[in-house]
This record gives structure tokens, C-alpha cells and sequence, in this order.
């Protein structure tokens, strides 16, 4: 089990301590990279943080017929993948945190099996005394409306579990308000650190436009897809556009689409990147694409437009919400190839407006969407969530007083 104490200074010990649960380090993804956002960020100067990490190996069951238990498991529950035995284990080792009696449990997850041991999380949070956070990463509303109307059912009854659910965007806030009371749901948008990217040097770049595209773990609901069908066409356009995947699975994208046709000289593909490496690609991308067709708010975009770059992107949940047509970028609708096409062409063909793009962009992240101010915003929630809870154990104990009189 990986826990590990965030904070400093002499009054560690005097400071609210939050269990926060989700991913292993390192930061690769949106809910580990968010974990380790707050982690760093201001918030442990306020608060003492333990770290519980979901994804230890220790917890993995890899025999022939543990694999095949799992996977009955999973199907029969409506997961695609592999529920695990190693679920008793974590909420073990959970539970033995919690008998450390935390002032508060922040939980991550996305919208599959995560989330329901998650909830099961924020259950024994309940049951302990402690008040719980759920903050939520995945896809609901496109999975949710598929469920079974007994699922959709055990899914409303779970959103009740935890004190407070945290969501992405205004977009998703509307959305759960069809599931839950609107004053247990609450917006925090992600953010980027901007001081990781230095200033950009627009006017010294190298010749050429180097198209960036990041997320490529499903490259159909990122629109990865999309790309590798316009690439021939923009580099018939434009010889000098060089276009850059970075992600998981891009080694059976090149296999598949690139490797031996002339488009080769035109790609890179690279692994998956922790948010140290990352910067050095946006730093040296002058475009960033990011057509999907659903998103929660892509820490990609916060990051790229905080590296000074335009965005062409689909308007999908709470995108809009951080970049706006025409002052950070484009915006064209999900799929559709010829739109896409010529936005980016529009972009390759006019280094003047992409700058433009960049500058703004970089100056609305900075504003609204900075560590600072994502820090700020938890912290309103956190202190709120303790305020009611002890205001509630003030009742209790009070009651409990009288009784004894």
C-alpha cells in the first residue's frame, strides 16, 4: 500500500489532515495528474495530506484463474474490464487508514469500476464519523444513459453516499443535477500550473508548423481518428506541417495508418509522458488539436494553451467553458472531417493569428485557470464540508450530553 504524508512546516501536525485516494504516482493522466496538482499546490500549507494509492500492484491478482473470476465478474456487472479480486484488499488497507480518524476523505475516480469502490470508500468514510468528497473524472454522462434502469437506480442512491460530489465543469454540474440535489454538487475546473511552461518565443520558433495531439488511450472518442484521415491532405497543403501523437497506443496507430506510407515523414509518435516530460512537447508544437467527442475539461488544453498554443477543439461539456471562438482558437463539431480540415488549415497558412490565439490563451489560463486559483476554490469546499461536520458532531455531542442529564 503507498501512503505517503504531504505538508510542511512546525504546525503539521495541528492542520486538518485529508485522506486523498486515487491513482499511484507518477502524474500520467487527468486524476493522477489532478492528485498531484493538489498535492503540490498551496492547499498543503492549510492541510496535512495522506496519500492512498488504488493502483498498487500489491493489490493485483494475476493467476490463470483469478484473471478468469475477474472477468466473469466484470461482464456479469456491466464492466467491460477486469473488476478485481484485489477490491477486499484495497478496502482493507482503506479502512486501516481510516481508523487513523482523518478530518476529511477526498476520493478520485472515473466512471467505471473506480467508481463504485469508490463509493464503497466514501460508505466507510460514513460510517467511521468522516465526511467525504467524491470527485469526479469520468465519462457519466455518456456511459450512464446506457445502464439498466436498476443500475441507473443504484447509481442515484451511491451519488447520496458521499457529502459532496466535485464535477469538471458547469456543463456536468447541469447534467448531475438530474440525479442529485444541486447544493451537494460542486464545480471545480482543472488546472495547469503555468509556471511550468516558460514564455513563449513565437517569433523563434523553427520553420515549419509542428501539429500536436494529445490522448490517444482511446483515439476514437479523442478523435485521433479524425486527424490520421485529414493528415494527407494538410501535408499535400502544407510539406513543412509535422504532426506529433503523444499518448498510449500510438505504436498500433503508426502500425496501422503511417508506418511505410509517405505520411511517415511527416509523424511522431510517442509513449504516454508524465507532466515534466510534456512540457517539452508543448513547448515546441505551434498547433493544438483536440477534436473528441466527449470530454470532462482536458487538462491537455489547459496546458497547451498555457504553452502560448492556438487550439482547434470540439465543443463538447465544459471546453467552452475554458476557451472561446475566435480569441484562443477554433471550434468545429465532433467528426466532421472537412470542418476540421480546413480549420487547420486556416491555422498552418497564418502564423500572425496563431500567435494572436496563443497570447490570449496563455493570459486566460494564467487568470482563471492557475494552481492558485484551483487551490483557492478546494479549499472554500473543504473548509465548508468541516464547518458542517462540526457543527453536526456540536449537535450530536450536545445531545448526547443532555441525554446523559
Amino acid at each position: 500500500m503507498d501512503v505517503s504524508t504531504h505538508g510542511s512546516g512546525p504546525d503539521l501536525g495541528a492542520r486538518p489532515r485529508v485522506l486523498i485516494s486515487g491513482c499511484a504516482p507518477p502524474p500520467v493522466g487527468g486524476i493522477a495528474s489532478v492528485i498531484q496538482t493538489i498535492l503540490e499546490s498551496e492547499l498543503a500549507q492549510r492541510f496535512c495530506f495522506e496519500r492512498f494509492s488504488t493502483t498498487q500492484r500489491r493489490f493485483n491478482r494475476r493467476d490463470l484463474v483469478s484473471r478468469a473470476f475477474n472477468s466473469v465478474l466484470a461482464r456479469s456487472v456491466g464492466f467491460d474490464g477486469i473488476v478485481g479480486l484485489e477490491s477486499r484488499g484495497k478496502l482493507r488497507a482503506f479502512r486501516a487508514m481510516l481508523a487513523k480518524q482523518p478530518d476529511l476523505v477526498h476520493l478520485h475516480s472515473s466512471h467505471g469500476y473506480d467508481f463504485w469502490l469508490s463509493v464503497l470508500m466514501a460508505r466507510d468514510a460514513r460510517r467511521s464519523g468522516v465526511p467525504s468528497l467524491l470527485h469526479l473524472h469520468g465519462l457519466f454522462d455518456v456511459v450512464v444513459p446506457y445502464y439498466s434502469a436498476i443500475r441507473r437506480a443504484v447509481f442515484a442512491r451511491s451519488l447520496r453516499v458521499p457529502d459532496r460530489i466535485i464535477v469538471l465543469s458547469q456543463g456536468w454540474k447541469r447534467w448531475f443535477e438530474g440525479w442529485l440535489e444541486s447544493d451537494r454538487i460542486e464545480v471545480v475546473h482543472n488546472c495547469v500550473d503555468t509556471r511550468r511552461f516558460p514564455e513563449p518565443e513565437w517569433k523563434r520558433r523553427t520553420p515549419g508548423v509542428r501539429i500536436l495531439f494529445v490522448g490517444t488511450s482511446d483515439p476514437r472518442r479523442k478523435g485521433g481518428y479524425d486527424i490520421l484521415a485529414i493528415a494527407s491532405e494538410v501535408v499535400r497543403a502544407e510539406p513543412s506541417a509535422r504532426f506529433v501523437f503523444v499518448g498510449t497506443d500510438v505504436d498500433e496507430l503508426e502500425r496501422r495508418f503511417v508506418r511505410g506510407t509517405p505520411l511517415a515523414t511527416h509523424f511522431e509518435f510517442t509513449g504516454s509522458k508524465d507532466s515534466v516530460e510534456i512540457v517539452r512537447y508543448f513547448t515546441n508544437a505551434d498547433l493544438l488539436l483536440l477534436p473528441s467527442y466527449s470530454e470532462g475539461l482536458p487538462i491537455a488544453l489547459l496546458e497547451g494553451m498555457a504553452a502560448g498554443l492556438p487550439v482547434i477543439a470540439t465543443p463538447v461539456n465544459g471546453i467552452p467553458e475554458a476557451m472561446t471562438e475566435p480569441d484562443h482558437g477554433l471550434f468545429v463539431p465532433s467528426g466532421d472531417r472537412p470542418a476540421l480540415l480546413r480549420a487547420v488549415l486556416a491555422l498552418v497558412r497564418d502564423p500572425e493569428r496563431r500567435e494572436r490565439m496563443g497570447r490570449a490563451g496563455r493570459a486566460r489560463v494564467q487568470v482563471e485557470f492557475d494552481r492558485t486559483h484551483f487551490a483557492s476554490r478546494l479549499c472554500q469546499i473543504y473548509e465548508g464540508v468541516l464547518a458542517e461536520r462540526g457543527k453536526a458532531r456540536g449537535g450530536e455531542d450536545r445531545g448526547a450530553r443532555q441525554g446523559a442529564r
